[in-house]
């Protein structure tokens, strides 16, 4: 019952939101959601938890600041991070460092980083066929007990919401924007670079934020997924 009326409580932020930002999930203290990684045999890879540990308001704009723990397969702790939201006038602007492949990223366990922050937009008066802002995010990454520099890309380009769909995970039943683009990541290291190119679709909730993702290559075959698996509040 109690999980019934957290997802309703969802829905009324939603319905209500208008265009000032206040009940988004992501810029709510203390909120926590859960999103677990599948590789591409649709086998579970790991656990990533996002949690809320401070919100900002600025007369109509919001910032919060999350915190990402990331867990293998096996529950131990791989990594951690930190990423950010914003939100004014009914846009959510959500940190790129939250759409990166993480599982890409751990290969290269950086010991130092410097980035500027980057943000995607996602309008909340969105409609199928609606083209969206790109993003290009780019920094500089120590690497190893060495001190290797290198740098990270990671773009989102051709952004656009094809689908209005009905999604559901086992943290609730949610009406959804499909949202796909191209990406590239490419780690570069003593100037040489490969490059990943895939296709991503995401899922995208107003109110809330992504609850499923797919990314495949090229030749239209599975890379990973995500899947929203719990939300508490």
């Amino acid at each position: 019952m109690k999980k019934l009326q957290l997802i309703a409580a969802v829905f009324m932020c939603v319905n209500s939101f208008s265009q000032d930002c206040a009940g988004y999930w992501y810029l709510t203290n203390n909120a926590e959601v859960q999103m677990t990684i599948f590789d591409q045999k649709g086998k579970q890879s790991g656990i990533q938890t996002w949690t809320v540990t401070e919100v900002k308001k600025d007369g109509k704009s919001f910032t919060s600041v999350l915190k990402s723990s990331m867990k293998d397969e096996k529950g131990k702790q791989i990594a951690e991070s930190t990423g950010a939201y914003k939100c004014t006038d009914g846009v959510l602007q959500a940190d790129i460092k939250m759409s990166i492949p993480q599982e890409q990223m751990q290969a290269y366990k950086p010991t130092e980083a410097k980035l500027d922050a980057v943000y995607i937009d996602y309008p909340y008066n969105m409609s199928t066929g609606q083209s969206l802002a790109d993003a290009t995010f780019n920094m500089d990454m120590t690497m190893g007990n060495g001190g290797m520099p290198a740098k990270l890309l990671f773009n989102e380009t051709n952004r656009k919401v094809e689908a209005k769909e009905t999604i559901t995970t086992p943290a609730g039943t949610w009406e959804a924007y499909k949202i796909t683009y191209d990406g590239l990541f490419k780690v570069q290291m003593s100037g040489i670079g490969i490059p990943v190119n895939m296709v991503v679709n995401e899922w995208f909730v107003p109110g809330f934020g992504v609850v499923k993702t797919e990314s495949y290559n090229k030749k239209g075959k599975l890379m990973g997924s995500t899947l929203l698996t719990s939300i508490k509040k």
